[in-house]
């Protein structure tokens, strides 16, 4: 079988990225809203040489108080009114509910790879231009073809 380059990249930024977005939106399917409250801006270290912020965000589940550890440089006061999201099935990994909170992982862990991934394919050396790419269920699994 046997792509041009561009579509051979286009389908491995893909199957890279898709495992990160499909597990984030089958969490979000899965999630309920609610409201929290920052109780504490915390700050700690990471590793021995930067500060690290973060926010304890806790909010009422039924007759239960779920604490979590949220996003840090929200810059909100103690006792301040925030949007969260959870799952039923492990309300302690609850989030706060906006972009940053939701996506921001999903984010950075899909687009260290497909930044390397642009790298690899903006390189006129490992896959020339005008060339195809040929994909084979035996070694050599890919090939560069003209």
């Amino acid at each position: 079988m046997t792509f041009h380059r561009t579509i051979f990249f286009l389908l491995l930024a893909f199957f890279i990225s898709a495992p990160f977005f499909v597990n984030r939106l089958w969490w979000l399917a899965h999630s309920r809203r609610a409201m929290g409250v920052q109780v504490l801006e915390g700050m700690g270290e990471l590793g021995d040489q930067m500060p690290l912020n973060y926010t304890i965000i806790c909010f009422r589940l039924g007759k239960d108080t779920i604490c979590f550890n949220g996003l840090g440089n929200l810059h909100l006061r103690d006792g301040t009114a925030i949007p969260v999201r959870y799952t039923e099935t492990d309300p302690y990994d609850a989030k706060v509910n906006i972009f940053e909170g939701i996506w921001g992982d999903t984010v950075v862990y899909s687009g260290i790879p497909l930044l390397m991934l642009l790298f690899i394919a903006l390189n006129r050396h490992i896959v020339p231009r005008r060339k195809r790419v040929w994909l084979a269920f035996k070694r050599p699994w890919i090939r560069v073809v003209g």
